[in-house]
């Protein structure tokens, strides 16, 4: 009888700990993702992804003469890009559709020198998925 009743418990723990650990029908969110560009003592700039809306936000953070271009790539190709050169804390946002099944896209920032540098310097980048 003691056997049985502990079997019983351990069945009962083991069932519990497998629906705990089964994955949902519904997808998890993706966490907001940022990446930022930083010199010897600060963050200069930055780009953001928030999943909620598929905004990306393109940050100057700081007047050092230098704008920045934030781009967002699909498997090789720019899809789209935003550049802000307005100054110390300035933040330009722009919607991109990312799409769960079509795998990676490559989140790009850096610094340029003008609306038309398309070269930048000190990018940083990150995969993002949905």
């Amino acid at each position: 009888m003691r056997l049985s009743r502990k079997g019983g418990l351990l069945a009962a723990a083991a069932a519990l700990a497998s629906a705990l650990l089964m994955p949902g029908t519904a997808q998890a969110a993706t966490p907001d993702i940022t990446i930022y560009i930083t010199n010897s003592f600060t963050n200069v700039a930055s780009m953001s992804f928030h999943d909620d809306g598929d905004k990306f936000t393109v940050c100057d953070l700081y007047a050092d003469g230098h704008g920045v271009r934030g781009s967002l790539y699909y498997a090789g190709d720019r899809v789209a890009t935003l550049y802000n050169g307005s100054g110390s804390g300035s933040c330009k946002s722009f919607t991109y559709d990312v799409k769960a099944a079509a795998g990676g896209y490559d989140m790009w920032v850096c610094l340029v020198d003008g609306s038309g540098d398309t070269t930048g310097s000190g990018c940083q980048y990150k995969q993002i998925t949905e």
